[in-house]
């Protein structure tokens, strides 16, 4: 909606903020980045455009404050769910669901932190991802899990979730799994399984391997 808006009073330059924000992450949501311009913006919230510079220098400053955010509720979810949970090893699978479902609830951000040109919002993430996924592999090892370099088995666990949510969110939504719920939790136990596995010796697979019974 547009319109007039009333002044913020003094001292709640914050909340006009929050509201530009959360009228930038609509627009990113239903159009992606090419909807997001400091003008759309500024008319939804009802003001010039010069308003909306006084909180954000660019496009990209807006961008990356919108990403930021919706990032970090990401984070807020994960340890949500890993910190209800004793086992170790099924906490960090519980964890990759949470990521793999987050991801897809939010392609357009995704795709700008992770998949799209590199950022100071996509380094802070990428990053904070990265340590947040190392700690929970040193939980595993420190539980007894033989893990060799907890950095390597990190960077192998990454690479699988980041892998499932990419693969989908870089199609039309009419051809991903019709059942996401089952995708998210294979792709998760896959993940956890192959990084933790072989978090000590590389395994070379063979048929007998993937045909024992039980």
């Amino acid at each position: 909606m547009t319109g007039s808006r009333v002044r913020a009073a003094k001292g709640q330059g914050g909340l006009l903020r929050d509201q530009l924000l959360d009228i930038a992450d609509q627009l990113l949501e239903a159009g992606g980045a090419d909807a997001l311009t400091i003008r759309a913006v500024a008319t939804r919230a009802g003001v010039s455009p010069p308003s909306v510079y006084l909180h954000f220098a660019s496009k990209r400053e807006l961008v990356h404050a919108t990403c930021l955010r919706v990032w970090s509720s990401m984070f807020a979810e994960l340890e949500a769910v890993s910190r209800r949970i004793p086992d170790p090893v099924t906490a960090l699978y519980e964890t990759c669901v949470a990521y793999i479902a987050f991801g897809l609830r939010h392609p357009s951000q995704y795709r700008l932190v992770m998949d799209g040109e590199a950022t100071e919002a996509s380094r802070r993430n990428e990053d904070a991802c990265f340590r947040y996924f190392r700690e929970k592999v040193i939980a595993c090892r420190d539980a007894g899990v033989p893990v060799t370099s907890s950095t390597e088995t990190a960077r192998v666990l990454c690479a699988a979730v980041h892998g499932a949510v990419s693969l989908l969110i870089h199609q039309e939504r009419d051809v991903w799994p019709p059942d996401s719920d089952r995708y998210i939790g294979r792709a998760a136990s896959s993940a956890v399984h192959g990084a933790l596995l072989t978090a000590s010796r590389t395994l070379r697979p063979s048929t007998a391997d993937v045909t024992q019974p039980g």
